[in-house]
């Protein structure tokens, strides 16, 4: 333990004396500035004593700075607050080297660039230094709000007010806006709130913002603030669209993600998705329609995505209503019915990956399985994930007729939690005697609720002629 001690001792005054006799050269002073500024964490190959070093020299040595900057280092802190901490400090003691001079005088670019790194709350308290740092604080291209700290009604006022300073100042309205994200957990959750934020969306919308994410725990958003050339990217969680979505614009947007997002009617939800034409990427997870039983309007024509390559559902409607045209298709069946999984399947002519997830007894239903693939010509790769005990106690009997997909394009075929039944078996069997062009069959066995002994499994499956010369049957155990 002394011996290590020794060289711990021996390493820390070897790297303090590296910084002390370089630290003159004014490409290393421009090294230490970037690094106490970006908060070091982005720069962890270097120790804390080193880092404690260069604190010394920027602030005059003082011992109080020193211990603070080495005691965020070690908890973890460092990344956001070592920035600001090391600035004030040096503001404050470092009269004798003219630290904050340097800094300002530092270009532009790099000082946008530092602050960047920083949460937007804490970046106006790089104003105190320098009056040049009012003007770069609204200048910023990124926002992001988050109101986790606040825990009463009080403090939450003081957020709002935080937030309209920064959205409605003259210094920011002219300024471009690349990225938006608000959380917004607390607060009134009343009419109140709901113009604040519609407020706040209005004026990122102004300034011509290309990301949007937020989350605002179910807060009622008016859809005009969703009438934007500019944005390409949006994300929304626990948001509820008030109604009528028909005058939702948004031609430029590319990627979608929906989380706990309400709508109050079906035809709300298409028209939302049928205001983004050139959508490439849509995740939707547990969208949630108010009226689901009322009848659609009559003349709805099914939605297309010509540029569509990615899609993730796990929703509680029809989950294929109106999506076609994708190469990558992931759907997540949660909460689905079995009457309604496969009620409303569009056309997939270029579908060529696919990935199902079974989660409930009443969705495992072998002959709805197969009437989507038949929605898909040219599939390539098929996935099929069950959960625990969700085989369906009705025997299934394997169709004479064959699917497009199975019969000339499937190539690989995986099995996940497989647990033995027969239905199950029948299946597997069905893909392995009538898929041609099929190179490998994957199954992994359940960890538990097997309902046949694997040997048997086994057995059944390599005594199973394969249509395709070149299968390959691989199965796991977990």
């Amino acid at each position: 333990m002394k011996k290590r001690r020794r060289e711990r001792e021996a390493s820390t005054a070897k790297e303090e004396r590296l910084f002390s006799s370089s630290v003159s050269s004014p490409s290393v002073q421009m090294w230490a500035t970037a690094v106490l500024l970006m908060g070091c964490a982005h720069f962890g190959c270097f120790s804390a004593s080193a880092v404690a070093a260069a604190a010394r020299y920027y602030v005059g040595r003082t011992v109080g700075v020193l211990h603070g900057a080495v005691t965020f280092w070690w908890c973890g802190f460092v990344r956001y607050w070592a920035a600001l901490y090391c600035l004030y400090a040096g503001a404050l003691y470092d009269h004798e080297n003219n630290l904050m001079d340097r800094i300002n005088n530092l270009p532009v670019e790099l000082l946008c660039h530092i602050l960047s790194f920083l949460p937007t709350k804490l970046v106006f308290t790089a104003t105190a230094f320098s009056k040049k740092w009012t003007p770069l604080c609204y200048s910023l291209s990124a926002l992001d709000f988050h109101d986790e700290t606040f825990k009463d009604l009080k403090t939450f006022d003081g957020f709002c007010r935080f937030v309209d300073n920064f959205m409605f100042s003259p210094l920011s309205t002219n300024q471009p806006l690349k990225s938006f994200r608000l959380n917004c957990l607390s607060g009134r959750n009343d009419k109140r709130d709901c113009d604040i934020f519609n407020a706040w969306l209005e004026a990122a919308k102004q300034r011509h913002v290309e990301e949007l994410h937020l989350n605002l725990y179910f807060q009622t958003l008016n859809p005009i603030i969703f009438i934007s050339q500019t944005l390409v990217h949006l994300k929304l969680e626990f948001i509820q669209l008030a109604i009528d979505t028909s005058c939702v614009d948004l031609p430029s947007l590319k990627t979608l993600h929906l989380k706990s997002v309400h709508f109050t009617n079906r035809n709300d939800y298409i028209n939302f998705l049928s205001a983004c034409p050139i959508l490439e990427d849509l995740h939707a997870k547990s969208i949630y329609i108010q009226n689901a039983n009322i009848a659609q309007e009559e003349g709805f024509k099914s939605l297309t995505f010509p540029r569509l390559v990615r899609v993730n559902i796990n929703s509680t409607g029809d989950p294929f209503y109106g999506i076609d045209n994708v190469d990558l298709l992931f759907t997540v069946s949660g909460s689905i019915a079995q009457d309604t999984i496969f009620k409303v399947i569009p056309l997939f002519p270029n579908l060529v990956h696919i990935e199902l997830v079974f989660c409930r007894r009443s969705l495992h239903c072998w002959d709805g399985v197969l009437q989507l693939l038949r929605h898909c010509p040219k599939l390539q790769i098929l996935s099929i994930g069950k959960w625990m005990n969700t085989s369906s106690t009705k025997e299934w009997k394997c169709p004479i007729s064959v699917p497009k997909c199975i019969s000339s394009h499937l190539r690989s075929c995986i099995v996940l939690n497989f647990q033995g039944s027969t239905n199950d078996l029948k299946f597997v069997k069905y893909i392995l005697q009538n898929a041609t062009l099929l190179r490998d069959m994957k199954i992994r066995f359940a960890t538990y609720g097997m309902l046949l002994k694997n040997s048997l499994i086994i057995e059944e499956l390599s005594s199973c002629p394969t249509v395709s010369p070149s299968c390959k049957i691989s199965i796991e155990f977990i």
